[in-house]
């Protein structure tokens, strides 16, 4: 009897029909699984612009930025003072108000510092800043919770009069309202539809040699130190040329609100550009002063949550003047919409 076989060629033509048909698919199963992804993270911001509106509703005020001094008050980012409004009531409870971040406390908050929350998380990013702490109440070492979404300071405060242009401000501020006071949604004069809260930054990956979007980088001018008058576009150019990296582990504390860890960014740098620190900025002083801007790892752009509580996709090709007048509060600037 006659067997009936297929031949060698007919075998390979099946599989270059398979390797064909794969390659035609990947890239739309990858774009459907970004494309899912880019919708939780517009989700998230959609409950952190809520979670403010609700907080103002509340308070009258949305939250504070951080503290203006580390005696006897905490340094909690914004996000931490949200955590009530967004399903997280049980973790703000178990903060020690009295102690900021995990630093002199003793180990009280250990458990908050090392909780991961989903709503703080991107997950087109999957970058892992990995910043270890050994905890005082549990066995070992464990990563610190991080986070892919800074709020909005605005511009930076020495080409404002030494105040945040944007919704932010400081509790225990001593002297008081030394950077600005409480805001209100009254004081929001630009429109609360006009006006970000929230965007999205690339996480670090704890490391300090390869260059990209994930890294802070070091600009090639100190902080300025007082009020200024030239425009901020002088920041511009000595932090887009630096190489030298300063801070590897961009987005690691959640909890914390300095900024490049846990707190703000700024609207000096247009969206997917390289984020700087100053050359002389140490320790505490990135809760207040900033060349961190938005990035993401979505094609073309950054998601924002604005203060209406709606969220809204700007471009990278947005002009830098209306990128900046969607930082300010009470700017005055007159936004089209077609700009971005």
């Amino acid at each position: 009897m006659k067997r009936r076989g297929f031949t060698l060629i007919e075998l390979l033509v099946v599989i270059a029909i398979i390797a064909v048909l794969i390659a035609l698919l990947l890239p739309a199963v990858q774009a459907a699984r970004e494309a899912a992804r880019r919708a939780q993270c517009v989700n998230n911001l959609k409950q952190l612009g809520l979670a403010v509106q609700t907080y103002a509703s509340s308070t009258d005020a949305v939250p504070p930025t951080g503290s203006g001094t580390l005696v006897g008050t905490n340094n909690f980012s914004m996000k931490a003072r949200l955590l009530p409004f967004i399903e997280q009531s049980s973790l703000f409870n178990a903060l020690n108000q009295s102690y900021f971040d995990e630093a002199n406390a003793g180990g009280r908050n250990d458990t908050v510092v090392v909780t991961q929350v989903n709503t703080f998380l991107c997950p087109s990013d999957g970058n892992v800043p990995n910043d270890a702490l050994a905890v005082s109440n549990k066995t070992g070492s464990f990563v610190r919770g991080y986070h892919s979404y800074p709020n909005n300071l605005g511009t930076l405060l020495w080409n404002n009069g030494k105040f945040f242009d944007g919704p932010a401000y400081h509790m225990n501020e001593n002297p008081a309202n030394n950077h600005g006071s409480v805001v209100t949604l009254s004081r929001i004069t630009d429109g609360l539809s006009n006006t970000v809260i929230f965007s999205e930054f690339i996480r670090g990956k704890n490391e300090t040699t390869s260059q990209g979007l994930h890294q802070i980088y070091t600009a090639s001018m100190k902080n300025p130190n007082a009020v200024v008058t030239y425009s901020v576009d002088n920041y511009v150019q000595p932090c887009q040329t630096s190489k030298t990296v300063a801070f590897g582990h961009k987005g690691r504390r959640w909890l914390a609100q300095d900024c490049g860890s846990g707190g703000g960014y700024s609207h000096v740098m247009l969206p997917n550009t390289q984020a700087c620190f100053f050359n002389d900025q140490t320790g505490g002083a990135e809760e207040r002063w900033t060349l961190v801007g938005a990035s993401s790892y979505h094609a073309g752009g950054v998601n924002t949550a604005m203060l209406d509580g709606s969220v809204r996709f700007i471009k990278n090709s947005i002009n830098k003047g209306s990128w900046r007048a969607l930082a300010t509060m009470a700017g005055n600037e007159v936004i089209d919409a077609s700009s971005f």
